[in-house]
């Protein structure tokens, strides 16, 4: 066991998630909070040695009072939130968790499923006795389409991507992905591994693409009108990054112009707020009327029972503990 480290929340935790990070936290790790969730207290909390700020929120009053930080840990995949240009002038290392990645994946595949075999479109319909069958003029006829014998492409190729793949790879299809660090070989069970050049390649072959990118500087927008063109009028787009990473008008045009098959989408451009906790997932799009798109409220990275995205963030604050090795250290120069 080594010397003691204090973790100081910087958001507000649900209190399962407390209970959990106590439970699997080494007893040398003790959860801290700040008399509030501000920039002043949590500044001012930060002089009593703390070793880990745990979440993204960080600020240069912060970082100038904590003199015995380590560690800043991001208790889930996505950093788009984190203040990189304030980071770069400081010498703490900046880690993310994918210990939920099989989760996500999970759902991923329950979203390509659901659009493909057109699952929510005749839930809706057979509520209003709606059987739409062919031929009898009860309603719009549009029959599954199947998964076998199809491409299926990745935009990014990380933890995510990567156990997608590996479930998709019981099904007869081919695999291809896109990323943008460039690899030596082609790892199985993808039959195409390319880099940043080949993505308009993988988004033009794919009859399903999935979008696993992080949020960055250089993705924000990324799936414009010009790469959404490049699609197949009969492909499917899944997109579980963030809503950002593609255009919101552009891919709404797409979908009610019916210039892809359909969508399926976990991340979005408006969500809740406290004092607003019903919106739609969009301020100018009317997404929720179209019928070739499955909307999921953002809920790939939970799984009843687990709370998978902590885990990852649990053991390396223990590795910090025990005076092993950081896991997944974000490049702060580039923001993933």
């Amino acid at each position: 066991m080594g010397d003691s480290v204090r973790v100081l929340l910087t958001k507000p935790y649900f209190p399962e998630d407390i209970v959990h990070l106590r439970a699997h936290l080494l007893e040398n790790v003790s959860i801290v909070s700040p008399q509030a969730f501000t920039d002043a207290a949590m500044a001012d909390a930060v002089k009593d040695d703390i070793h880990v700020l745990f979440g993204p929120y960080v600020s240069e009053a912060v970082l100038n009072n904590g003199r015995s930080l380590r560690l800043i840990q991001v208790p889930w995949a996505g950093v788009d939130v984190v203040d990189f240009e304030l980071l770069r002038r400081y010498n703490i290392p900046v880690c993310n968790s994918h210990s939920n990645a099989d989760v996500v994946a999970e759902y991923t595949v329950a979203l390509m499923l659901a659009i493909a075999k057109k699952i929510p479109f005749h839930d809706q319909r057979l509520r209003q006795g709606k059987w739409c069958r062919p031929k009898r003029g009860d309603g719009v006829f549009m029959p599954p389409v199947m998964i076998s014998g199809k491409t299926i492409g990745f935009v990014g190729y990380g933890e995510i991507a990567q156990a997608i793949a590996k479930m998709l790879s019981g099904f007869s299809v081919k695999l291809i992905a896109a990323a943008r660090r460039d690899r030596a070989d082609t790892p199985p069970p993808l039959a195409f591994l390319g880099g940043s050049d080949d993505m308009e390649f993988v988004v033009s072959e794919s009859d399903f693409l999935f979008i696993t990118l992080p949020l960055t500087d250089a993705t924000r927008g990324l799936f414009n009108e010009h790469l959404l063109a490049s699609m197949k009028p009969s492909a499917y787009l899944i997109n579980i990054s963030r809503g950002e990473v593609v255009d919101e008008d552009a891919l709404y045009a797409v979908l009610k112009e019916k210039r892809i098959a359909g969508a399926a989408i976990d991340t979005w451009y408006n969500y809740p707020k406290l004092d607003s906790p019903d919106v739609l997932p969009s301020t100018k799009n009317q997404f929720h009327m179209l019928d070739n798109l499955v909307l999921s409220p953002h809920r790939a990275g939970f799984a009843e029972g687990r709370l998978p995205h902590l885990d990852g963030a649990i053991e390396n604050i223990n590795c910090l503990a025990t005076g092993r090795p950081l896991i997944n250290i974000v490049d702060v120069e580039v923001g993933y």
